[in-house]
């Protein structure tokens, strides 16, 4: 087994495990750091050559997936389907979210970002607010959801917006502390794509101060990502969200961002003090909620076996 044998193997058995079998470019998209760097025909070059390879996975149609696995074929091309009519129906709930001052920024992270989304499913999202208004961001951008009746709540899941990450824009970076520093949350984070940009250029800082997913992904960032599902913001919405921000601007503003703060802390606290610590993380510029979050246990099978394959 070879370096680059390990490494195309690598996605494969990771999307294996969220039932999703993967093209030629998708490999290389997903490729874990590997030295020295590859090109995607050297992969296509393996692919057709490697008998290691050949001994543990099949290619049919075009894509590359575990032995005993061809019942995954049909399933990607009804969840690709589903997912490209999320996409559209996501696009338009976003738009309305123009309107929320202090927003900054809204990027997809989850399932639909690797178009394996199933009926359930519902829109995970990063949001990046103003420095010092994230908190005020956070309380318009939960009421504009909730009455809209498009945010997840309880057992409503299906194609609601799921507002489990804000950052703000001095603290675009994704510590370890906030989330694990591994091959799942590089994936997760690779995949990520902005959808709505109020801020000139603030997906482009994520990625420079998101270096650290270099150490886990050959290919980063994924360029064909960067602005292919951006909307336009309405004109009218942004003079409404403009309006907003002048009110809040002064000391008004301050007082409410700190009584806002005092108020959802400590309802988070209440709400998740029987939640597992490390998937809940609170600062003064990041916000995580994954209280339900299966990432660590499927981080282990994903090691285990890749172990046993390798």
């Amino acid at each position: 087994m070879t370096s680059l044998e390990k490494a195309i193997i690598t996605p494969i058995i990771y999307y294996d495990l969220l039932d999703r079998p993967l093209t030629a470019l998708e490999i290389f998209k997903y490729l874990p750091a590997v030295k020295p760097e590859v090109s995607f025909f050297q992969i296509q070059q393996t692919l057709a050559s490697s008998d290691w390879l050949a001994e543990r996975i099949k290619t049919r149609q075009g894509l590359y997936f575990l032995k005993k696995r061809d019942g995954l074929l049909a399933l990607r091309g009804d969840r690709l389907k589903l997912s490209q009519l999320k996409w559209k129906k996501l696009r338009t709930l976003v738009k309305r979210l123009a309107l929320v001052p202090f927003l900054k920024l809204v990027a997809v992270t989850g399932s639909l970002t690797a178009y394996n989304t199933q009926p359930s499913s519902d829109f995970d999202l990063l949001v990046v607010a103003q420095s010092d208004r994230l908190w005020t961001a956070r309380t318009f951008l939960t009421a504009l959801t909730a009455m809209l009746g498009i945010r997840r709540h309880g057992r409503a899941t299906r194609d609601r917006l799921c507002l489990n990450c804000y950052l703000t824009q001095a603290g675009l970076e994704i510590k370890h502390a906030a989330k694990p520093h591994d091959f799942h949350s590089a994936q997760e984070y690779g995949r990520m794509t902005p959808v709505l940009e109020i801020a000139d250029g603030l997906y482009q800082q994520f990625l420079t101060q998101n270096s650290w997913l270099k150490d886990f992904l050959a290919v980063y960032p994924w360029s064909n990502f960067i602005g292919a599902k951006k909307i336009t913001p309405s004109p009218f919405l942004g003079i409404l969200r403009r309006i907003a921000e002048w009110l809040l601007g002064d000391r008004i503003g301050e007082r409410l961002e700190k009584t806002f703060g005092r108020w959802q802390g400590q309802r988070i606290r209440l709400k998740n003090e029987n939640q597992p610590d490390d998937q809940i993380y609170t600062s003064s510029t990041c916000l995580m909620f994954h209280p339900h979050s299966k990432s660590y246990q499927l981080l282990q099978v994903f090691n285990q076996r890749l172990a046993s394959l390798i």
